[in-house]
């Protein structure tokens, strides 16, 4: 097969646009996958804080619970010098 010296000038001349047309598929192609990736680490992190919120919000409730005063759960404290033991009980209003 022969090439003349003007089909090898013509094919030099167009390799570049050749190669820019695939250099730029393959930087949209890049682009596409660091804006996926992006995504889903984004995705995941807003996972992650709810699965952190729902746990906070589950310990503080629990912390709530176990503190809440029930009936006979209080006290009433008087600074008295005594030498025995004191035990009073607050009157309901």
């Amino acid at each position: 097969m022969k090439f003349s010296f003007k089909s090898l000038f013509v094919l030099a001349a167009f390799a570049p646009f050749a190669l820019a047309s695939c250099s730029e598929k393959t930087q949209e192609n890049a682009e596409a996958t660091a804006e996926s990736a992006a995504n889903d680490a984004a995705a995941t992190a807003e996972k992650a804080g709810d699965a952190v919120e729902n746990a906070t919000d589950k310990a503080a409730a629990e912390v709530k619970e176990e503190t809440t005063p029930t009936a006979g759960d209080t006290a009433v404290v008087v600074e008295k010098t005594t030498t025995t033991v004191v035990e009073e009980t607050p009157v309901k209003k």
